[in-house]
């Protein structure tokens, strides 16, 4: 029997952007550098969670939604917790391609039809907010796993921005945040062949080779050349499981 796969929406994003990468991470778990920690968008997100769960628990919209009048209310089903967990999230199991692929949410939107709204919550500090493509590819797979758990879909998610506001005098201890909604339509048509494309590869047993546009692969190439030695891949026969990165 072929061994189950596991990989979250930020495998999936790996894969788009480095077969190379994505490949090493599942087989030996050689992972790209990490990014500076996130630490104070962590302690955002905290916060915001709180708060719309006091909103939650009064079955009140908190006052960004409904000034903005969308027609719906903060999802409050006992799954929330496990949704939003970082290890387990929404996750589908395809049979015919015996793996799974999941991801952590932020918060979701009921509307009146049934339908759910994946929320996301993005703090930043730029003079401009900047919705990136992959903001929208991590809305479209989510929105994917959500339809194959059974669930109906609403055709846009949102973003939740807090940006940090440098126009006031000095800091104060305080730090203040202009917050701003962002929808976007959802496109998860691309997803089942990535997710495809993606599995096939995590079962080859060779390494790929790297994207041309991968920084971190011709890194790696120009090391080995100048600092004397030599990249070689192995085989292994473990399970592959891609740890969520939300």
């Amino acid at each position: 029997m072929t061994k189950p796969i596991k990989i979250s929406r930020s495998g999936l994003k790996l894969f788009l952007e480095c077969p190379r990468c994505f490949w090493l991470d599942l087989h030996h778990k050689i992972k790209r550098p990490p990014p500076y920690p996130y630490t104070l968008a962590a302690a955002v997100d905290y916060l915001v969670k709180q708060e719309f769960d006091k909103y939650r628990e009064k079955g009140k919209l908190p006052p960004i939604f409904a000034a903005q009048k969308i027609k719906a209310k903060l999802y409050a089903g006992e799954d929330l917790a496990t949704w939003r967990n970082n290890f387990k999230g929404i996750s589908f199991m395809d049979d015919d391609l015996n793996a799974s692929l999941y991801g952590a949410v932020d918060d979701i939107l009921e509307f009146p039809d049934g339908s759910l709204a994946v929320v996301d919550y993005k703090s930043t500090g730029s003079r401009e907010i900047t919705v990136y493509d992959d903001y929208r590819k991590q809305m479209d797979t989510y929105a994917y796993i959500l339809e194959r758990m059974g669930h109906k879909v609403h055709p846009e998610a949102y973003f939740v921005f807090y940006q940090v506001d440098k126009t006031g005098c000095g800091f104060k201890n305080a730090l203040p945040f202009n917050e701003e909604i962002r929808a976007v339509t959802i496109d998860p048509s691309w997803v089942p062949e990535a997710f495809e494309k993606a599995i096939a590869l995590a079962r080859q047993k060779t390494a790929p080779a790297a994207a041309p546009e991968c920084k971190h692969c011709a890194y790696v190439g120009a090391a080995s050349i100048h600092g004397g030695f030599e990249t070689h891949d192995t085989q292994s026969d473990q399970n592959y499981v891609l740890v969520e990165e939300e």
